[in-house]
């Protein structure tokens, strides 16, 4: 390997990949980008993690103190019951389930992919525009920004 490759991660790139990385949210475009990812892995093997990033709600939110505190453990088990129901109704039961809480979905995407080494990360965009992307923000912004790998964003349903 030259010593180009060795610094551009792009420089050896196929379509075919060993480690995809699909962050989840249960959106419709989401469940698209999982038909995606199963293009990307070849005919010689290769896996799909599906990551689900649980953002606990803030210790102000209304009804928090009639609700108690936050049960990250019981967010988690629902969580991969949800995500092992999604992954078999979209005909993928064979890809991994990943579930994290965090305060920051993109950074936490991002850790896992570089703790997973994975190759490519595709995501999903919900395309929103003006003050609802200025309030929410853009996870899929981020990720790409800050993502260790090539990344694929798929466009969703434009905004009405």
């Amino acid at each position: 390997m030259s010593v180009v490759q060795t610094l551009d991660p792009v420089a050896g790139w196929t379509l075919h990949k060993q480690r995809v990385l699909v962050p989840f949210d249960f959106s419709e475009a989401s469940r698209k980008a999982l038909q995606v990812a199963r293009s990307f892995i070849g005919e010689d093997g290769g896996t799909v993690a599906v990551i689900h990033v649980i953002t606990p709600p803030p210790v102000t939110a209304p009804g928090r103190l009639l609700r108690g505190p936050f049960d990250e453990e019981r967010a988690i088990a629902q969580g991969f019951t949800s995500m092992r129901e999604a992954l078999s109704d979209a005909g993928m039961p064979e890809f991994e389930p990943h579930v994290r809480v965090a305060s920051n979905p993109a950074e936490e995407v991002v850790s896992f992919a570089e703790s997973e080494r994975t190759e490519l990360i595709i995501i999903s965009s919900h395309a929103r525009t003006g003050f609802d992307r200025w309030l929410l923000g853009s996870t899929a912004e981020r990720v790409v920004r800050l993502a260790p790998c090539p990344v694929l964003v798929l466009r969703g349903p434009r905004p009405q």
